[in-house]
């Protein structure tokens, strides 16, 4: 079965050349400690940390440097950018919710049902292709400025890559398979159930992670051009007001974010389509496997 590809995507989820728990080769001569991804990651994070403070110590207006940006984040962490992510977090939470709720058992549905598939993979597909900052300013007019606005935009910004991948991972399900189901006298509803989606996990994950970056980047840019609360929001008062280093606190915070979901989803999807790497009592995000 061929792996999901998003084609729009498909350089940033490539996969890395070497698996991200394993060490680097090692060549004669080079310290053991040297091939650790770890001690890799942290010596990166260093390098690029002393260069930014470099460049960005006599650029206070432009880049800022990491030694303002941490003074900034310990005076406004508590005070600014922890109710900004609460606003933010909650409309993208409920939003995202629904996207999975709403585009993994549509995007199965298209997948075995012939009528679905035509009716909706037209319209599926133009809205997938559509950029979000055209839909804003129709969503603006039917919602106002309000959270309904925030909310409908990261629907729209993270449903469809969840229901296209979902989809597309209904049709790649071994034919063979649900031939066998077929003959064993299996119904619709037991097929879809035990064979066409846990087939399709691969791929449903594939669309949560695209969906769930496409969502986060709706919500904000959501809060940058309409709203009075919020992550975006934060962000674009601190940049107007030129306060680089604050504006840097709610950037940096977001990433961490964002990695600490995809490591979440790495670790839930190894769960889920390996249970054989399971132990007792294990639960995906605990997992260090």
């Amino acid at each position: 079965m061929t792996q999901p590809v998003d084609i729009t995507t498909a350089a940033a989820d490539a996969p890395l050349p070497v698996a991200a728990d394993e060490p680097v080769r090692r060549r004669p001569g080079v310290p053991a400690w040297l091939t650790n991804p770890l001690t890799l990651r942290l010596l990166s994070l260093a390098v690029v940390l002393a260069l930014w403070q470099l460049i960005g110590r006599n650029q206070p207006y432009s880049l800022s440097s990491p030694s303002a940006i941490a003074t900034a984040g310990w005076h406004d962490f508590a005070g600014e950018v922890v109710p900004a992510f609460r606003d933010t977090l909650w409309g993208f939470f409920l939003g995202f919710l629904v996207c999975i709720v709403v585009g993994v058992p549509f995007g199965l549905l298209m997948a075995r049902l012939r009528v679905l598939e035509l009716a909706l993979v037209p319209y599926v597909s133009a809205l997938y292709a559509t950029p979000r900052l055209a839909i804003i300013p129709v969503l603006i007019l039917w919602l106002g400025i309000s959270f309904k606005l925030r909310l409908a935009v990261t629907i729209v910004s993270g449903l469809f890559p969840i229901l296209l991948n979902t989809y597309i991972g209904g049709k790649e399900v071994d034919r063979n398979l649900i031939e066998v189901g077929t003959a064993f006298a299996a119904g619709r509803a037991r097929i879809l159930k035990t064979i066409v989606f846990p087939g399709s996990l691969p791929y449903v994950f594939a669309g949560i992670r695209i969906g769930l970056g496409r969502a986060l980047i709706g919500i904000i840019v959501a809060e940058i051009e309409t709203s009075v609360v919020g992550v975006g929001n934060l962000i674009s008062v601190d940049a107007q007001s030129l306060h680089i280093a604050d504006m840097w606190v709610p950037i940096i915070c977001l990433g961490i974010f964002s990695i600490g979901c995809s490591v979440l989803l790495k670790r839930s999807e190894r769960w889920a389509t390996m249970p054989w790497t399971r132990t007792l009592g294990e639960v995906p995000w605990l997992s260090r496997r």
